[in-house]
């Protein structure tokens, strides 16, 4: 299985901070939030256990493990969207990891990616977002 990318757009940063601050508030709840992604099919060479990295606001970020592949209909509790599609990651909220931050300019979709060798993981979801 190989690992993809993926870029969160400047229109939804806000909305994906305020996700990780109620998935925070939920873990210490007792609960198990989850964030996911959506996309029209399936990339062949992803699957449970392969890494999501994102991109943010030019430079790699950090990112999840996939714990299960979905279909149909997913709805955001954070903006009451719903989501429809062939193919919803769906990746556990605790399991998220900052890294040391790689420049990188967004796009729209997925690549498969290979991370640097050298790559530091600098903290978890408890963690604030690091200064690039």
């Amino acid at each position: 299985m190989r690992d993809i990318i993926v870029t969160t757009p400047k229109s939804e940063m806000k909305i994906a901070a305020k996700e990780a601050e109620e998935c925070i508030r939920l873990i210490q709840d007792g609960e198990q939030p989850y964030y996911f992604r959506t996309f029209h099919k399936k990339p062949k060479a992803m699957g449970i256990g392969s890494r999501v990295f994102y991109v943010e606001d030019g430079y790699i970020r950090g990112f999840a493990t996939i714990a299960e592949i979905g279909k149909g209909d997913m709805l955001c509790e954070i903006t009451d969207r719903n989501w429809g599609g062939e193919c919803h990651i769906i990746m556990l909220a605790k399991n998220w990891k900052w890294i040391k931050p790689i420049p990188m300019k967004g796009f729209q979709g997925y690549r498969y990616f290979e991370p640097p060798k050298d790559m530091k993981i600098i903290g978890n979801y408890l963690d604030p977002k690091p200064n690039d």
